[in-house]
């Protein structure tokens, strides 16, 4: 009896863990949802940013001020701008659909380019790009495109057209329905056939609000 006792006992410690460990893990995910989870392009983010002619325009006129420095200039390829801010909670949910991307797409058929604030210290573009070597980092200057929000990205085809801008993908883990979508889209680029602009940012997911060095950081969305 006293050895069916203590069996009791050790099921009812192992079940009491397992409960304690579910509560947990259900309340750090309510957290991280509620800390993390906004929409891509809020209301109150500048109105500039929801506009897809605006956003369009933007990127095209910036890859005409950046225009690729090396051979890769003179050959097909398209350009992938990663909008990344260094302080965002939500990059690690974006990494697995860059590394996707950049592991199936060639170095010569893909200039990829970190687009980060334009508070962004050297110190830190400097160990981005260690971190990345393939990565071109470059601070985006103040007004330039009126991003509201990242991790996200804007891919242009070889004639500098915008194909797609927009999240990586909605929820709180960013998850995809289709997860060659990005893959699939730059090889239609690269085939010479056009694609978009497919302007992606209405839904919710993993986002923080884009700095905007107009606001004080307590007046940001999200924040």
């Amino acid at each position: 009896m006293q050895s069916e006792s203590h069996s009791n006992t050790r099921v009812y410690l192992v079940s009491l863990l397992i409960i304690v460990w579910i509560g947990a893990s259900l309340g750090g995910l309510w957290w991280f949802q509620q800390q993390a989870t906004r929409p891509f392009a809020d209301t109150t983010d500048h109105p500039d940013s929801r506009n897809g002619k605006v956003i369009k325009a933007a990127f095209e006129d910036f890859a005409t001020r950046y225009p690729p420095t090396t051979a890769m200039g003179q050959q097909q390829t398209v350009t992938l701008y990663h909008l990344w801010n260094p302080d965002c909670l939500c990059n690690n949910v974006s990494q697995r659909h860059i590394n996707r991307i950049l592991s199936e797409i060639p170095e010569d058929k893909l200039r990829f380019i970190m687009l980060a604030p334009a508070d962004t210290t050297d110190e830190v573009l400097n160990k981005a790009r260690e971190a990345t070597p393939r990565a071109e980092v470059i601070r985006l200057p103040a007004d330039t495109i009126p991003l509201s929000a990242s991790p996200g990205l804007a891919i242009l085809g070889p004639d500098n057209h915008l194909a797609y801008y927009g999240a990586y993908g909605f929820g709180a883990l960013c998850s995809l329905s289709d997860d060659k979508l990005f893959t699939n889209m730059i090889s239609t680029l690269l085939s010479g056939e056009s694609y978009g602009p497919f302007i992606n940012i209405a839904g919710s997911g993993c986002f923080c609000a884009w700095p905007d060095p107009q606001r004080k950081p307590s007046e940001l969305p999200g924040k």
